[in-house]
């Protein structure tokens, strides 16, 4: 990278020195004719910077459009699936809490590791 920065501060140089030497004549001709490549190129540029944009979007997105929305769709779809499964299991769990505290059983039963058995039979049964 500096070989390549060197060379290009020595062939600047060496224009430079060159430059000097051009008639008035020929240095106005190459200045128009720098003017005139200049707004070229600043025409092309803007051309060419949006040149992929459009071929981006029919050649790729185009032909996948179906495929990219049904991708989506699946997996919103999953997504309301998962949700809609936590809710079924908090509204079963919560069948569970309110039959238990609506009982009249003690404390104590809550705390035998017996009746704990038995409750977790009880929910897998259902």
């Amino acid at each position: 990278m500096n070989e390549e920065r060197e060379i290009a501060y020595k062939v600047r140089h060496y224009l430079n020195l060159g430059a000097d030497k051009i008639d008035r004549k020929t240095a106005d001709r190459l200045f128009e004719s720098r003017m005139k490549a200049l707004s070229h190129q600043k025409v092309a540029g803007a051309h060419l910077s949006l040149t992929g944009v459009g071929h981006i979007a029919t050649d790729v997105f185009l032909p996948h459009a179906r495929a990219l929305v049904a991708i989506a769709v699946l997996v919103f779809a999953v997504f309301g699936v998962s949700t809609w499964n936590d809710f079924q299991k908090a509204d079963e769990h919560e069948a569970i809490d309110s039959a238990l505290l609506a009982d009249d059983l003690p404390i104590s039963a809550y705390l035998d590791k017996g009746f704990q058995a038995w409750l977790s039979e009880h929910s897998s049964q259902d």
